[in-house]
């Protein structure tokens, strides 16, 4: 996780700098906001997470296919009831958090118009980890790590010469992780809102 994050990191400090690179490359900023939805029964009832993350988009200004770096974080809290032998129902927070890395490649097919669709596909390494903490009881923290591949596609409108608004869809497949002793996956769909900025022609 931690040498996704170097990476992601390098590779907006190397496409934030200069002006060389700006005349001879184009790419986009984006941020997104949005809903996951889990498909496995396995985090249920925590299985729709809010999410947050940045994603990263560079080509050369002829190329109409981007490299694409992601960072996704996502998270859901509520509460739960346990029995015990002793004091009967009992009470506690449960936390679902993940943290997402991914690349991949976009596909630009129009590059000079208001509206702006784009598709994209590549691979991830995704941390999942639940906390629950039943006060005087227990309290447990769990986590695990699992590759998997994503697909994602949307449409963005250009305001002005440089700010993006759309709207992105986002699904995984192939994660595969254990959580306290039980296997379940992270796979997911997710929908979400777009704001960013661009730059290059």
């Amino acid at each position: 996780m931690k040498h996704g994050v170097t990476v992601f990191v390098l590779a907006a400090a190397f496409l934030a700098g200069g002006p060389v690179l700006a005349e001879d490359m184009t790419g986009n900023v984006q941020f997104l906001i949005g809903q996951r939805y889990l498909s496995d029964d396995f985090w249920k009832p925590l299985d729709s997470p809010s999410n947050f993350g940045i994603e990263i988009d560079f080509a050369p200004v002829s190329s109409p296919v981007h490299v694409a770096l992601g960072v996704i974080v996502a998270g859901e809290s509520g509460t739960a009831t346990v029995t015990t032998p002793f004091f009967g129902e009992t009470s506690g927070s449960v936390d679902t958090r993940f943290f997402e890395f991914s690349a991949g490649f976009l596909w630009h097919p129009v590059k000079k118009a208001i509206v702006r669709p784009y598709l994209g596909a590549g691979a991830l390494t995704l941390t999942a980890a639940n906390e629950s903490d039943w006060g005087i009881f227990s309290s447990n923290s769990h986590s695990d790590q699992s590759f998997g591949f994503y697909g994602n596609a949307g449409v963005f409108f250009k305001v002005g010469d440089n700010f993006n608004i759309g709207l992105d869809g986002r699904i995984v497949r192939g994660t595969k992780v254990t959580l306290g002793g039980l296997e379940g996956d992270a796979d997911y769909e997710q929908v979400g809102i777009l704001l960013g900025f661009s730059w290059g022609k």
